[in-house]
């Protein structure tokens, strides 16, 4: 009994541990030692025509920086049905009437478009040869194509495709009307759903064209649900249900498109930190996380788990 306590329980705990570190530690020095140097970055991505959905919670933005100085031209669409939703919460959480917002609405906007160009501006400055930006409403699924068609039209063809917008909403879903109404429900599916395959398909006729690769933001939340979250968590289920099996669909016609499905977790000074009771260590850098998409698609990588710690360990409990 004592040789049982002593030696072995400590001993298949120490190898249980290993082997529940092993996954996320090969990932992260993969992240940091297997990254592509600054020379291979310019060759991948030096005049390569990217689409670029989505620069809000910063990761975009950063991917956008990260993109330019490697000299890619870039073609960036960024939400703009999320300022209707803004104003209709402010409107209802604080009384507003409709004077109030008449008046909140166009500076709104200006803050907005005035982000917009400051990032264009920065991209350029950091080496970009072309980068254009326009505001887009996701939640028309039936103009989603319009995406795809615009950035062919101004950058001459793509490249590279990269989705990463999306819709946040929050709250115990038993508890909220809101997110109980069938209408809600079927703007959030657009915005991170279906938008996804409309431009998703509209690209890639144009990605075969240049052997293209393409990159979907999913996330954790898309394998490991959440209290407060389950709308969200429920796109999120769909979008890696889909664009997984569209990898093999393309696998099995022998494409020339390569599909990354990214599966992100929580990082540090973004919104979903504020949702998530997550320890410090345990979030993600979003200029790491930034580089590390851009490694993926260079890469042409089946999948990105980042911060691997965290995502590994979400899923193990969830599974346990």
């Amino acid at each position: 009994m004592v040789t049982l306590t002593r030696v072995i329980l400590p001993s298949l705990l120490l190898l249980l541990l290993l082997l529940l570190l092993a996954p996320p530690l090969y990932h992260h020095l993969t992240l940091h030692f297997n990254t592509p140097s600054n020379s291979d970055y310019k060759t991948k991505l030096a005049g390569k025509r990217v689409l670029l959905c989505g620069i809000g919670y910063e990761v975009g933005e950063q991917l956008a920086y990260q993109l330019a100085s490697h000299g890619a031209k870039l073609a960036i669409f960024y939400r703009a049905d999320g300022r209707q939703k803004t104003l209709l919460n402010l409107q209802k959480t604080f009384e507003l009437t409709d004077d109030v917002i008449q008046i909140i609405q166009p500076l709104m906007v200006a803050r907005t478009d005035t982000k917009a160009m400051e990032i264009k501006e920065t991209a350029v400055k950091l080496g970009s040869p072309q980068t254009e930006i326009y505001p887009f409403n996701f939640g028309n699924t039936t103009t989603a194509h319009v995406v795809v068609d615009t950035a062919v039209s101004l950058l001459g063809g793509l490249d590279y495709v990269i989705l990463n917008h999306a819709d946040i909403p929050r709250g115990l879903f038993l508890h909220s009307l809101k997110l109980q109404n069938q209408d809600f429900l079927h703007r959030t599916f657009s915005v991170n759903v279906y938008s996804y395959i409309e431009i998703a398909l509209r690209a890639l006729p144009h990605l075969e064209k240049t052997s293209g690769h393409m990159f979907v933001s999913s996330s954790v939340l898309g394998e490991v649900p959440e209290p407060g979250l389950s709308v969200f968590s429920s796109t999120k289920h769909a979008l890696t249900g889909f664009f997984t099996s569209l990898q093999l669909e393309l696998q099995e016609r022998r494409s020339s498109v390569g599909l990354t499905v990214g599966r992100l977790g929580v990082m540090k000074s973004t919104e979903l930190r504020a949702l998530l009771d997550v320890p410090e260590f345990l979030m993600g850098d979003i200029l790491e996380c930034a580089v590390g998409i851009m490694n993926s698609i260079v890469k042409r990588q089946r999948s990105f788990v980042y911060p691997v710690v965290h995502t590994h360990f979400a899923g193990l409990l969830w599974a346990i």
